[in-house]
């Protein structure tokens, strides 16, 4: 009995691979979820002070929703004129949390878990969509100068903190 050459018998395979592959890609959605026309809506992210002594986080955690809200596309980021939504929040806590301990060391941690937590509200229309506190994280290996490795992944902990917010607000109940 002779069997059909491999390249034959693997057609079948990969056309049901691609095809379980297109499926999959069909359930993946940019922008919101909850029924809303991408971009349709405006936004306005006001600045969010900063309420901690880790100096510099404004600047840094504004810059990270403003990136998040273009990244997203669920709203349209507007710097003039009123918006359909209004963002206004403060920085209220950072800190630094170390995690584990080094194999021969166990008084010297070996990682930190630095985050950012901002309070924040979302108006539209003067109504409020969302309001609570978002958090952002970022894991910093602990190296012979922490400080800059620690400087160099707060924006990281932004990032995640503008994901978290972003998401958030898009997928609200409203």
């Amino acid at each position: 009995m002779r069997s059909a050459p491999p390249s034959r018998r693997s057609v079948p395979g990969l056309l049901a691979g691609l095809l379980a592959l297109c499926l999959a890609g069909c359930a993946y959605q940019l922008g919101p979820t909850n029924q809303q026309v991408a971009g349709a809506q405006s936004i306005t992210i006001e600045a969010f002070p900063n309420e901690t002594l880790q100096p510099g986080l404004t600047d840094i955690v504004n810059s990270a929703v403003r990136r998040q809200v273009q990244r997203d596309g669920t709203f349209h980021l507007d710097t003039r004129g009123p918006a359909d939504v209004v963002v206004t929040g403060r920085i209220t806590r950072y800190g630094r949390l170390p995690l584990g301990s080094r194999r021969d060391d166990v008084i010297t941690p070996q990682d930190y878990d630095v985050s950012i937590t901002a309070h924040v509200k979302a108006l539209r229309g003067g109504q409020v969509i969302y309001e609570g506190d978002v958090i952002g994280r970022a894991l910093v290996a602990s190296t012979p100068n922490l400080n800059v490795s620690e400087r160099e992944n707060i924006p990281v902990a932004a990032e995640n903190l503008a994901r978290n917010l972003i998401s958030a607000i898009a997928n609200g109940s409203w």
